[in-house]
């Protein structure tokens, strides 16, 4: 296999460029399907001038730099990526073109006023110096000062407001795409878990007899929310799940159904709320409509129709927790782990 390409060039927490003119964005979100995959890069890419073709992406850590603006934390949801991060990204893809511009002036020996950036590369004149070519050296110098630079003006963007294609697509369609269920290593065990059929239920006792039977489970566990079995791999452990004997307790929970649901929330709806804010007269302003329509909708009571099933992998080993899993919020992770 051939060795991947060292990084030469890491400006800030959002961007490293190779030798091999590889730009490698990382984010600072998750990417659940509204396509911050390919959004955030746009913004780099724009400010830096850079060859789109040499775009890849890849989740960042878990690190106080990548702190949503919104939550204080590390976190993802509510729309809140593409609008909280637009300035802080273009910002990130200016501070790496005016380094690379730096390090071009000193290369060429002229005055940094007489470069352009084109497409991936510094040109002056007819001479072109290709981002990698440049990368050592700008990573040398310190970052200049964010209040010296000026972002591009909207009239010239060429990548932000355009149709562009989204850059996980391919990886998803051929199964290259890694989730949190793609995590192997040597020693690993599966665990499932058995939960209430109710909100709030809890374990009044269980019999683990024939769940421990099957083969290649080698423990049957009571925690707070059920009943863990833990096996050599998944489906000895659904097969331990599925054997097990759970006599809950139910609680207040048991009384919650669908239709005493729906008949709470209509009758909540039939009340004032408060009022989060206003603009101009709506009562006036229907009262002057030549046709008004009025229409109730309601869903089932269900979470996100997330295709991976919810999934984690801890490995606790030397004194450290690795995690590894689909979530929105890592900052909320790590707190809950230690």
């Amino acid at each position: 296999a051939q060795a991947a390409v060292a990084p030469a060039f890491v400006p800030n927490a959002f961007l490293r460029i190779a030798a091999d003119d590889s730009i490698t964005v990382l984010l600072a979100h998750a990417e659940m399907g509204q396509s911050i995959w390919t959004t955030l890069p746009m913004l780099i890419a724009e400010e830096l001038d850079a060859d789109w073709s040499k775009i890849r992406v890849e989740h960042g850590p878990a690190d106080k730099a990548y702190t949503s603006p919104v939550f204080g934390m590390q976190g993802t949801g509510g729309s809140t990526t593409t609008w909280s991060e637009f300035d802080r990204y273009r910002q990130a893809g200016a501070t790496a073109r005016a380094m690379l511009l730096q390090a071009a002036a000193a290369k060429l020996n002229v005055p940094v006023t007489e470069l352009r950036t084109e497409n991936g590369a510094v040109v002056s004149g007819t001479q072109r110096l290709r981002y990698g070519e440049l990368a050592d050296a700008a990573g040398k110098l310190a970052p200049p000062d964010p209040a010296t630079l000026t972002l591009r003006d909207p009239k010239d963007w060429k990548l932000i407001g355009k149709a562009t294609k989204r850059l996980d697509t391919p990886e998803k369609i051929t199964g290259k795409a890694k989730f949190g269920m793609d995590i192997l290593f040597d020693g690993l065990l599966t665990a499932v878990e058995l939960r209430s059929p109710v909100f709030g239920g809890k374990v009044k006792s269980f019999d683990a007899t024939a769940a421990r039977a099957v083969a290649g489970v080698r423990d049957v566990v009571q925690i707070p929310s059920g009943v863990a079995v833990v096996a050599d791999h998944f489906w000895a452990a659904k097969l331990g799940r599925d054997a097990l004997q759970v006599i809950w307790e139910a609680g207040e929970g048991a009384k919650l159904d669908s239709v005493a649901l729906r008949q709470q929330f209509s009758q909540l709806a039939t009340e004032d709320g408060p009022t989060a804010a206003r603009a101009g007269d709506v009562i006036a302003a229907l009262s002057k409509a030549t046709k008004t329509v009025d229409a109730e909708y309601a869903v089932p009571y269900l979470a996100h129709a997330a295709m991976e099933p919810l999934n984690c992998t801890v490995k606790i080993a030397d004194g450290e927790c690795d995690i590894w899993c689909g979530t929105q919020f890592p900052t909320l992770d790590q707190n809950s782990t230690a």
